[in-house]
């Protein structure tokens, strides 16, 4: 065999692009190849083979003479992730153009791989959109679930509230009268002292277990007036404090978190 330039040119495309090739051109203007497409994903056009004489030729030829000797060694990896890869696509597809020459068989077999190329690029494409589907379609489900848990966790929040408002409501009158007796009992000898005393540790316990449940106490004397807290009974005029001051409280109101369990009922300061 004639020693003369040889040129070698080895391409892998990266997976994704649908196609891998080698493509191998010796000789003077010869080139031959052999395609292995259908074994897989990733067919390879490989170089014919060589005799053992014809190995031992080319080993030759390059221990003997470096400057009769061209080797061009080609290798680009292309992993298209977004649509700015068809560039580096482009480029390496001009880089074959350049080393497979005039060679009929090797361009017939760079066209085949450049139409591959563009289909797997278009279902590329078409996977993208699918993605950005498939994350709309995440993000709306995530929101819809999340609204999902806010709103379940008020609904159960608001009945334990409202089992909790119509316990208490029960209990109130209870309340009421340990206050009635505790305004009442003097406390002026040593009986009535004891009672007093008695009555009061009996109603702290009581509020200490209501509070525990989230019970507080409407605002009062001193407080401004409030239509949606206080249920005015009584107006009164008066220059010592502001207007809609509350001045006096009949009875006292109750809420749990922003539930209203009973208003308070007050006597309201007005100007003279």
């Amino acid at each position: 065999m004639a020693r003369g330039t040889m040129t070698w040119a080895r391409t892998t495309l990266a997976r994704g692009t649908g196609a891998g090739a080698t493509v191998a051109v010796r000789g003077r203007g010869r080139a031959h190849a052999r395609s292995t497409r259908g074994r897989g994903p990733r067919a390879r056009v490989a170089p014919v083979a060589r005799s053992s004489e014809e190995e031992g030729e080319t080993a030759e030829a390059v221990d003997a003479n470096d400057e009769d000797e061209d080797i061009v060694d080609v290798e680009e990896t292309i992993e298209s992730e977004a649509h700015g890869e068809e560039s580096e696509l482009s480029k390496l597809l001009g880089q074959l153009d350049v080393v497979v020459g005039d060679n009929a068989e090797a361009r017939e077999i760079l066209a085949l791989l450049k139409t591959e190329m563009g289909d797997a690029n278009a279902k590329m494409v078409g996977m993208e959109d699918q993605v950005g589907a498939m994350k709309d379609q995440y993000l709306r489900l995530n929101a819809d679930f999340d609204n999902f848990r806010k709103r379940t966790a008020k609904e159960k929040a608001d009945a334990a509230n409202t089992a909790k408002g119509a316990f208490v409501k029960a209990m109130l009158p209870v309340l009421d009268n340990f206050d009635l007796a505790e305004k009442n009992i003097k406390g002026n000898n040593e009986g009535e002292e004891k009672i007093l005393t008695g009555y009061q540790n009996i109603v702290k316990q009581m509020y200490e277990i209501f509070e525990s449940q989230g019970l507080v106490t409407v605002p009062g004397v001193g407080e401004k007036f409030d239509p949606m807290d206080h249920e005015a009974i009584m107006r009164e005029e008066t220059d010592e404090v502001e207007e809609e001051t509350i001045i006096e409280e009949f009875r006292k109101g109750y809420k749990i978190g922003d539930s209203l369990i009973r208003p308070s009922m007050v006597k309201v300061s007005t100007k003279p």
